[in-house]
């Protein structure tokens, strides 16, 4: 099957070595020619176009977004949908402070308004790679605004930091997307994706290279909660075959092998 990832940042590097892997072709769309998806298995083309600013939050996400849209339903070939929103639980947060809600919902909106695309929303909590160095994923750090900083060897805990919260690696977020995208099944509009259920004390525990900062919440840790029934509802349908691993099969891996992308 025939997947384009518009864009080629961090997180499309995940998506081309996953989704080829599942057995399905990638077009890449991006802006210039990138040297690092060249002989990529599955890669049958790059294409050079200006539908590629897709993870930059600005009015440009928005025109790229719906540009897409339009292109995606003028063509047989491209019959579902994807938005660049891997992100917090936007089902039932939509507009809660620090979510890119007035970026996110106009494109929302633009794909209800149609009924010649099949769409879906990917909810993933918060982006577990942060827990492991740079040199061990593809994604650059947040600083500041994640909190747990490998690089000053700070963290700055959220609340108390034994408010739960939902985390999924962009890796397996990529390998539930391969399935999904395989899947005769119906999609909803929002599909939930979920490694673990963990804390930010608990992430202190396993993290040795963390000293605790004086808190303060940075994260908007409601839309980082997940309906539990609809993790299991979406994960038994969609993707029942995809091992989810968690923070310490992450940190697991590094320590097993230092240079690997986890």
């Amino acid at each position: 099957m025939g997947v384009a990832i518009a864009g080629a940042r961090s997180f499309a590097k995940y998506f081309v070595e996953e989704l080829p892997a599942a057995g399905h072709e990638v077009v890449l769309l991006t802006r210039s020619h990138k040297d690092f998806f060249d002989g990529k298995k599955g890669v049958v083309e790059q294409r050079i176009t200006d539908y590629s600013t897709i993870s930059d939050m600005s009015p440009a996400y928005v025109d790229v977004h719906k540009a897409l849209i339009e292109a995606c339903k003028q063509t047989p070939k491209w019959k579902r949908f994807i938005p660049s929103e891997f992100g917090g639980n936007t089902e039932e947060f939509t507009e809660e402070p620090g979510t890119a809600y007035q970026f996110n919902m106009p494109v929302r909106d633009a794909l209800k308004e149609q009924s010649e695309l099949e769409w879906t929303v990917v909810v993933i909590g918060f982006v577990m790679d942060y827990i492991v160095p740079s040199t061990n994923r593809y994604h650059p750090g947040m600083g500041p605004f994640y909190a747990l900083d490998l690089n000053t060897k700070t963290m700055t805990i959220p609340g108390t930091g034994n408010e739960p919260f939902e985390t999924t690696s962009a890796r397996d977020v990529a390998k539930a997307v391969a399935a999904q995208v395989k899947s005769p099944n119906k999609w909803r509009h929002h599909t939930f994706v979920q490694e673990e259920q963990t804390t930010w004390q608990k992430w202190r525990n396993l993290s040795e290279a963390a000293l605790v900062a004086e808190f303060n919440l940075y994260v908007p840790l409601g839309a980082l909660k997940l309906d539990q029934e609809k993790v299991k509802r979406d994960r038994a349908e969609f993707f029942p075959n995809v091992h989810f691993r968690t923070a310490r099969e992450l940190l697991a891996a590094v320590k097993q092998d230092p240079k690997a992308i986890v």
